[in-house]
């Protein structure tokens, strides 16, 4: 990675914003930002698995990858902090495709994670001390997480068989992942002979990029976490409890339900005091996550198919280029809805 993660990360980001977003965007993609921009573009730019899985990201750490990107000649910058691929960025990208976590699901996974890992490190250490008969001090401080862990061990009863169907899960588990991802993500874990490395020691220890460690060890847990939301790893899946991702965010949910109670955005902005603005971003998030959602009622289909062929003839999600082909005769709002239902079915 004679480049830096970073700049695998952010060419990666550059290449499906193609230059119609800035590094503001790709900041607050990775910080997870819930606004109703950063939302939809995870979408519409189909950046879902990176969503959220960059907390600490800063702004100095992405602009010095897009100067390293530059100055390589992989990238080309424009104004306002707008980079784009050269060809040999193109292809260099492609060269690193193996670089980049098959299994991430940011969108879906990056609030319940860290409450999952508590769960998983805290019962792996509990076990490991039980099953060799020694006292211990718990690595997760968590109230919520202690209390749970307790909860679930006592409901259980054996320790020696839990401990074995943890073992053969998390094996297998681990066998469906590169060796170093396996390494990385064992490294992590605590037991009753070894205390779990920090990603730096990890990093030092495989001399790795630290970020790139990260982003492997993320990997890991969403795919153990996409397994147990499937029901192939029951321990798991146990340890899942209460911890399924909402669809929508919170905002958006309440709006929804007033939406299915038949009330229109006029009358949800009212009852909710809120700005006429904010509501039809949350239907923009419903028509984006809800496949069943009908967008019929807020665009019609005749404005909607010429929202499409705009779109898809100006290869663009910048809302005011395809606004100015169509004459202004449609608003940015059914613009937004229309994207946001053609999400995945073409690519820029």
């Amino acid at each position: 990675m004679r480049h830096g993660y970073a700049s695998f990360l952010l060419a990666h980001c550059l290449r499906r914003f193609n230059g119609e977003r800035t590094l503001a965007a790709v900041y607050h993609l990775f910080s997870g930002k819930k606004s109703a921009q950063t939302l939809q573009d995870s979408k519409w730019f189909q950046l879902e698995p990176l969503f959220g899985t960059w907390k600490n990201v800063t702004m100095a750490a992405l602009e010095e990858a897009a100067m390293a990107l530059v100055e390589q000649r992989l990238a080309l910058s424009a104004k306002q902090r707008t980079y784009t691929l050269t060809a040999a960025g193109e292809e260099w990208l492609a060269e690193q495709a193996a670089l980049f976590p098959r299994h991430l699901n940011g969108w879906r996974y990056h609030e319940a994670e860290p409450l999952f890992w508590q769960r998983l490190s805290l019962i792996g250490q509990t076990l490991s001390n039980l099953v060799y008969g020694r006292r211990f001090a718990p690595i997760c401080r968590d109230e919520r997480t202690l209390q749970w862990v307790k909860q679930y061990l006592l409901a259980k009863g054996s320790s020696q068989m839990l401990a074995e169907t943890l073992y053969q899960e998390l094996i297998r588990l681990l066998e469906a992942v590169s060796e170093e991802a396996a390494v990385i993500f064992t490294l992590r874990l605590t037991s009753a002979v070894r205390i779990g490395w920090t990603m730096e020691q990890i990093a030092a220890y495989l001399q790795k990029d630290a970020l790139y460690v990260q982003f492997q060890f993320r990997n890991v847990l969403h795919y153990i976490m996409a397994e147990a939301e499937a029901g192939r790893v029951p321990m798991m899946a146990e340890l899942m409890s209460g911890l399924t991702p909402a669809v929508l965010t919170q905002s958006a949910q309440k709006t929804y339900e007033w939406l299915r109670k038949g009330k229109t955005i006029e009358d949800i902005s009212k009852i909710r005091r809120l700005k006429r603005s904010t509501i039809e971003d949350h239907v923009v998030e419903i028509a984006a996550n809800v496949s069943g959602f009908s967008i019929a009622p807020f665009v019609d289909d005749e404005k909607a198919a010429a929202i499409r062929a705009a779109a898809q003839a100006l290869r663009t999600r910048k809302l005011k280029e395809i606004r100015e082909a169509l004459d202004g005769k449609v608003s940015y709002f059914e613009i937004r809805l229309v994207l946001a239902k053609e999400v995945g079915r073409w690519t820029s």
